[in-house]
């Protein structure tokens, strides 16, 4: 991943270089994936449906317990190495067709059907109004090949980056992306906070927008739209498609 040294214009002379406003100011959207851009709880629930068909109730139950567990002393989700720890403890001696039909649930889902609805047409409208970025956070193995196969990587340019932690990485995300202002689209208002305040010390003054949605179990939490670093609240992802620059950040 790299960011392209130049921009190209509009082509026909209208208006100003992709991601730049006509004040000469750039914009720079940095969108989350799970539960911003697809529906993560509904495609966690079907790939469970799946594996519980595949393995059966009790193994299928021990490989979500292993995943917990992985999930915790990584601080990430990590199929891989879920699926390595699971089989290592189930069977270590099964065949690699075995282990492969197990894989193939994982590595091969359908994310694509899991995109919340108009949810590439509002990347497209973003880009038309600054430069959308993804920032996930995840195993950067599997993540990934996730946004690859439910097409969001082509709609953001090839622009990814995934991170176990994303407020650590403000240093690089700001170099790679510079910008006068930033927006965040999160369904995690704790993310919101984080990023800010990471922000804040890396590039301080630069104006930074949080920007809420309602989808998911984190953003359905009480008190979530309270949570310091939430400047706007939307019910769903596809509504920043009826705002414009300043409808989205305030500013003018």
């Amino acid at each position: 991943m790299g960011e392209r040294t130049t921009d190209p214009g509009h082509g026909d002379g209208s208006g100003p270089p992709h991601g730049w406003d006509r004040s000469g100011r750039r914009t720079v959207f940095l969108l989350d994936v799970d539960n911003t851009l697809l529906d993560n709880d509904a495609a966690k629930a079907e790939l469970g449906r799946r594996i519980r068909d595949h393995l059966g109730a009790v193994a299928a139950e021990r490989f979500w317990g292993v995943y917990e567990e992985v999930r915790t002393e990584a601080t990430v989700v990590s199929y891989p190495l879920t699926l390595a720890r699971y089989w290592e403890e189930a069977d270590p001696t099964a065949t690699v067709a075995i282990r492969a039909a197990l894989a193939d649930l994982v590595v091969e889902f359908p994310y694509a059907d899991f995109l919340y609805p108009g949810a590439l047409e509002t990347v497209a409208h973003l880009c038309r109004l600054g430069r959308a970025v993804v920032l996930s956070d995840g195993d950067p193995a599997y993540q990934p090949s996730k946004i690859a196969r439910a097409g969001i990587d082509e709609a953001v340019d090839g622009f990814v980056l995934v991170y176990g932690h994303k407020e650590e990485h403000l240093r690089e995300i700001t170099a790679a992306f510079p910008a006068d202002r930033y927006v965040l689209v999160e369904d995690k208002p704790d993310n919101l906070t984080k990023v800010r305040a990471a922000l804040a010390a890396v590039s301080p003054g630069t104006p930074f927008t949080g920007v809420l949605v309602r989808q998911g179990k984190y953003a359905a939490a009480p008190g979530a739209a309270d949570v310091h670093g939430v400047d706007l609240v939307l019910d769903a992802f596809g509504d920043l498609r009826g705002l414009d620059l300043a409808g989205i950040t305030g500013a003018r």
